[in-house]
């Protein structure tokens, strides 16, 4: 024959138990149906059930976030380091080309300092170097100018690097009507042109 449990087993079914009835905690506890029904009334095991049930929901939410909030956290990693190499690629591709017009441009000053050592004409010699500039495509320059910019900045972006201006910042500040007063003069007189002294 199976004991009878006490008040604090019978409380502790019951609480976490949501859909648990008192007669089937009769039934499994041996304790009276009356004996049940005065205990939790005596005792709130109604309340109690409730601030159980209401805490394990919170805490199981808690976990899906958690969970979600990390899936998203390493998504997160892997598309800033996709972005990062993308932007990586694209600069020393970028590089690359500029270095190759630097060498043209290098090959060319040679070959002028070499014609000029044999004495040709000055006339043939920058005739000859305007022939070699037309190869050099200014447009080619100017795209790995703007490739360069850009993708510097999105690195610096994507790395949150991006640089903040002081002065900006200072005089956005003093047009909502604020001052800006700093703890030292130090750290305006480290700011790149200054900034004057708030007194």
């Amino acid at each position: 024959m199976e004991r009878r449990w006490s008040e604090a087993e019978c409380q502790r079914w019951f609480v976490q138990n949501q859909k648990g009835s008192l007669n089937e905690l009769s039934k499994l506890s041996r304790v009276p149906f009356t004996t049940l029904k005065h205990w939790r009334s005596t005792n709130k095991w109604v309340k109690k059930r409730k601030e159980f049930q209401d805490e394990l929901y919170q805490q199981t939410e808690l976990k899906a976030i958690d969970k979600v909030s990390e899936d998203l956290s390493e998504q997160w990693a892997t598309l800033t380091t996709e972005h990062l190499h993308c932007y990586q690629i694209c600069r020393k591709t970028a590089e690359l080309r500029v270095k190759l017009i630097q060498q043209q441009f290098e090959k060319l000053k040679v070959e002028e300092d070499l014609r000029r050592s044999m004495g040709m004409p000055v006339e043939e010699i920058e005739q000859a170097q305007d022939e070699k500039l037309k190869q050099i495509s200014i447009d080619d320059i100017n795209t790995c100018s703007i490739v360069l910019d850009r993708c510097v900045k999105g690195e610096r972006l994507v790395l949150s690097m991006d640089y903040i201006d002081i002065n900006r910042a200072i005089a956005a500040v003093e047009r909502t009507g604020l001052k800006v007063v700093a703890p030292s003069n130090a750290i305006f007189a480290k700011v790149a042109g200054g900034y004057r002294e708030n007194a």
